[in-house]
């Protein structure tokens, strides 16, 4: 694996996301599932600025919306408390989006050529990145910042399913109608790339 020596790709990949990402928490932007239940977009941009981004992107799709929420609601975050329960929260998302980047590199991304096993490998990614990644890094980190949280990986694990499911589906699409050419992350120099002119 060789990074690239130009990052300004994985930048801008960070920047857009995690604006977007900001811009949607403050409009209370929900994609709804039906049955009252919805999920946000931050998800669906995190996974794949972490998959396209690596970890240059990861750090600015986090540091961007996090950020802005709490410099627009300085009033919300004058304990401490309130800010170490965000960081805990931030760096269970890094963590996750940082297996979510070798994943796809490693694992997923060198059979871009064969749709459906791509697919297939990213629905896998993403059942890593909820169950294996963040939830556990969440319970815990979240635990350690404040011990009457009471956060428990059986109660989120329940929870995150509609999440899990609607994020698979909306990232699945988003991967089937991008031409292979654009599936090809942009933080690493790849050498043994599939066929770039799909």
């Amino acid at each position: 694996m060789k990074v690239k020596k130009t990052i300004w790709i994985p930048v801008v990949i960070g920047i857009v996301s995690g604006i977007l990402i900001l811009s949607a928490a403050l409009a209370d932007f929900f994609i709804p599932l039906g049955d009252e239940t919805s999920i946000g977009i931050g998800e669906i941009f995190t996974t794949l600025s972490a998959a396209l981004g690596g970890p240059v992107a990861a750090i600015l799709t986090l540091l961007v919306p996090y950020s802005g929420v709490i410099l627009l609601n300085l009033d919300q975050y004058t304990e401490t408390r309130s800010l170490v329960i965000a960081l805990a929260d931030a760096s269970a998302h890094l963590g996750a989006m940082l297996v979510v980047a070798i994943c796809y590199y490693k694992l997923v991304y060198p059979r871009a050529r064969k749709t459906g096993i791509f697919l297939l490998g990213w629905l896998l990614t993403i059942g890593v990145y909820y169950y294996l990644a963040f939830l556990p890094l969440e319970v815990v980190l979240l635990n350690l910042a404040d011990s009457d949280f009471g956060a428990t990986y059986s109660f989120y694990a329940r929870n995150f399913i509609p999440e899990f499911l609607g994020t698979a589906l909306i990232t699945s699409l988003i991967w089937l109608a991008a031409p292979t050419r654009y599936r090809r992350p942009q933080w690493v120099e790849s050498k043994d790339a599939p066929d770039q002119n799909l």
